[in-house]
């Protein structure tokens, strides 16, 4: 009698937490489904010198995919100001690995080269005397990404004095 309880308790035991670990595995794979699939990361670049700001961009670059940008003068658009390059990865770590290719006709500047961005966090670099560029990262759509818009509203919008 009392090996038939053990094993009554224990099947029950087993059905039970069979039907659970099945609505776990649904509703898991429910939300998979409605999740937006990641479009890329989007980089944003700020060239500066002296602490003034030359050049800035912003790109969404598909992962593994390259992207570019050309970034004409205002007041002459035929001119161009700065061409970007970028392809950019995700790491295992969580960062986003961006390769860029970097040209301003203005300074003669011509760099390629590898950086790796945490995202939402800048991440500067030295491209020559006196001039910087500070890289920001993020993953598209992502909590980062709208942390992102966040800050950048935040920073445009204009304030009472």
């Amino acid at each position: 009698m009392r090996t038939l309880r053990v094993i009554a308790i224990l099947l029950a035991a087993f059905f039970v937490g069979a039907t659970s670990a099945e609505v776990a595995v649904r509703a898991r794979e429910s939300r998979a489904a409605t999740d937006p699939a990641p479009l890329g990361n989007l980089v944003s670049l700020e060239v500066r010198s002296e602490g003034a700001t030359i050049a800035r961009s912003r790109l969404v670059s598909p992962s593994g995919k390259p992207a570019e940008m050309v970034l004409h003068d205002a007041a002459d658009p035929t001119s161009i100001r700065m061409i970007l390059r970028v392809s950019t990865a995700r790491e295992a770590s969580g960062a986003v690995c961006v390769d860029y290719s970097l040209r301003i006709p203005e300074l003669d500047l011509v760099q390629t080269g590898r950086v790796s961005v945490k995202p939402g966090v800048e991440q500067t670099l030295a491209l020559g005397p006196d001039i910087t560029a500070v890289w920001t990262a993020v993953p598209v759509p992502s909590r980062a990404f709208d942390d992102w818009l966040r800050a950048e509203r935040a920073r445009k919008a204009p304030r009472a004095s």
